[in-house]
C-alpha cells in the first residue's frame, strides 16, 4: 500500500496543475521565463527572416521583369536612331520638317 501512495499523488498533482510545485520547479522559474522569451524571440526572427526572403524574391522577379523592358526600349531607340526612320515618322505624323536636301551653310 506504501507503493502506492507516491504514484497517487503524482497522479493528483498531474490533474491539478500541481506537478510544477511537487517537482520544485518554482526555484527554476525565472530560467524558464528566460527559456520561453528566448525561444519566442527565436521564431520571431525566423518569422522575420522567412517575410524578408520572400520580398528579396519578389524583387528579384520585377527586376527581371524590368531588364527586360529596359531591353526592349532600347532596341526601340537604337531602331529610331536610323535617318530613314525619322524620316517615316515625320512623313506619318505630317509633319513639315523634313531632312535637309543639301548641307547647312556657314553663317559669319
Amino acid at each position: 500500500m506504501e507503493d502506492k501512495k507516491p504514484r497517487m499523488r503524482l497522479l493528483k498533482a498531474i490533474v491539478n496543475g500541481d506537478i510544477l510545485l511537487l517537482l520544485r520547479a518554482d526555484r527554476l522559474f525565472p530560467y524558464i521565463i528566460w527559456f520561453c522569451i528566448l525561444g519566442w524571440l527565436s521564431i520571431w526572427m525566423s518569422y522575420k527572416a522567412e517575410q524578408t526572403m520572400t520580398q528579396v524574391e519578389r524583387n528579384r522577379r520585377e527586376l527581371e521583369t524590368l531588364k527586360i523592358h529596359h531591353a526592349q526600349k532600347t532596341c526601340e531607340y537604337v531602331g529610331m536612331d536610323r535617318i530613314s526612320t525619322i524620316e517615316q515618322l515625320l512623313i506619318e505624323n505630317k509633319s513639315e520638317v523634313r531632312v535637309p536636301e543639301k548641307p547647312a551653310s556657314l553663317i559669319k
